[in-house]
């Protein structure tokens, strides 16, 4: 019985290229066009900035985030107690 050739992979692969051209060149730039400054241009935003939501510190605000936290700690006391109260009822069947 005759097995195939396992192929070498620790050698890199010859690559052929159908082109007359092999090698594939940047077209020229101008060099200031090269590296851009660091500073930032008017009217755009810092990264942390895209981000991080800002909440604005108004009572408006504080009295939402407030009713949230104490909506969810009701609902999480309703739905304690009624896992209590029916355990409880069906214990008496």
């Amino acid at each position: 019985m005759s097995y195939a050739r396992i192929p070498n992979f620790s050698q890199p692969v010859p690559v052929r290229s159908t082109s007359a051209r092999i090698g594939r060149r940047n077209p020229p730039l101008d060099r200031r066009y090269r590296t851009l400054p660091d500073e930032t241009q008017p009217g755009t935003i810092e990264p942390w900035q895209a981000v991080t939501p800002i909440r604005p510190d108004t009572a408006h605000s504080r009295s939402l985030r407030f009713l949230d936290t104490a909506g969810e700690l009701l609902a999480a006391v309703v739905i304690i107690g009624g896992g209590m109260v029916l355990t409880g009822l069906a214990s008496l069947l």
